[in-house]
């Protein structure tokens, strides 16, 4: 299954010749070059009604979302700009659906702990794709902003977790309110929901422990172990992350966790019991899984350029590289994958962050 990939480019950033400032937030206010047109893909949600791909970025002017026509290689700004403010400059993994098409999705920052009382926090926004319309729904959890969001629409909930105090909130939508459940010191990169919509994380600073939240209760489950290879795949995204790279609900009542070490393992909600799956390519990092139209599990890793794609059959248990993610005319390639979608054409587009030489692209990844 040969896999051809392009890159496509929003704003094309290249490194100075001057060394990183330790505040990437101020270093990006000040050097206006960077602060136009450095960005990085975080985040990925196709829309099977207008058939765009909805992209949350980083960017230090904080136009941090856009949206891609796949047909015409167009990019829109949704112009965040206007709404938000200076410390908004990225949607991390918060972009989710809700049943009625509207888009839920919360700011992230990159600001030191210098600023963090001058940052009001982080916000739970709603847009419309169909009329461009913005609605601030709550800024959570004060100073804090938000590195993901899990949704229930089931029950109207969303479960967040916060930067750079690793806290764990609710916020109820219809009743407009936040249960704050304060510092649990530990980060997923995105969560999930299993089949009883408990809420699944890790807690705890060095171990990363599992918890799940049962909304039918109320209550927080504390479990006293990782996943496997656990801590020893802490601190990889960044001081003091924990490793669960990403996390699927797979549909068979199991959900699916990537690690930060490129290990896919999957998790039995009614145990808490993790199998180790198998570790499909030799570099770190496993941030995009999902589920394909053909029952495959689909997932993109990789570091420091060595960004690939993989499959995993889960009736023969068998792993498939697809192969790295290059552009052939660019003659380049994904410095570090960060979420994946595919459109209806069965187009798959993997989201590039972090990349040091250059600003990230939207790689395209068609499979023949």
């Amino acid at each position: 299954m040969p896999m051809k990939c392009k890159a496509h480019i929003l704003r094309d950033w290249k490194r100075e010749a001057a060394g990183a400032q330790s505040d990437e937030f101020g270093r990006g206010k000040m050097d206006e070059y960077r602060r136009r047109n450095y960005v990085a893909f975080t985040c990925l949600l196709y829309n099977h009604v207008d058939g765009m791909l909805y992209c949350g970025i980083t960017a230090y002017d904080a136009d941090i979302f856009y949206k891609f026509d796949p047909r015409t290689g167009e990019w829109t700004s949704l112009g965040w700009a206007e709404v938000g403010e200076q410390y908004d400059v990225k949607i991390h993994r918060s972009l989710t659906f809700d049943t009625d098409g509207t888009i839920y999705g919360a700011t992230a920052c990159l600001h030191d702990v210098s600023r963090r009382l001058d940052a009001p926090g982080g916000k739970i926004f709603t847009f419309d794709p169909a009329t461009n319309r913005y609605d601030v729904l709550s800024t959570p959890v004060k100073y804090d902003y938000i590195q993901t969001i899990t949704m229930d629409t089931q029950r109207r909930l969303i479960y967040g977790l916060t930067y750079p105090v690793f806290k764990f909130f609710k916020y109820d939508i219809e009743a407009d309110e936040v249960t704050d459940y304060d510092f649990i010191g530990s980060i997923t990169h995105i969560s999930a929901l299993d089949d009883r919509g408990r809420f699944w994380g890790t807690w705890h600073w060095t171990k990363h422990c599992l918890f799940c939240y049962d909304p039918e209760v109320d209550e927080i489950t504390w479990f006293n172990h990782s996943i496997p290879n656990g801590p020893q795949g802490r601190d990889i995204m960044y001081p003091g992350a924990g490793p669960v790279d990403c996390m699927i609900n797979g549909g068979d009542g199991y959900l699916y966790i990537g690690s930060t070490l490129g290990e896919l393992i999957r998790l039995n909600p009614d145990t808490a019991a993790c199998d180790y799956l198998g570790k499909p390519f030799d570099s770190r990092r496993m941030p995009g899984l999902m589920v394909g139209r053909d029952g495959l599990i689909y997932g993109c890793g990789g570091d420091s350029y060595a960004g690939q794609m993989f499959t995993y059959d889960r009736e023969t248990n068998a792993f498939t590289n697809l192969g790295a993610i290059y552009d052939p005319e660019l003659d380049t390639s994904c410095y570090r994958t960060h979420d994946l979608t595919v459109d209806d054409e069965n187009v798959f587009y993997v989201a590039e962050t972090d990349n040091p030489d250059r600003s990230g692209y939207l790689w395209e990844c068609r499979m023949d």
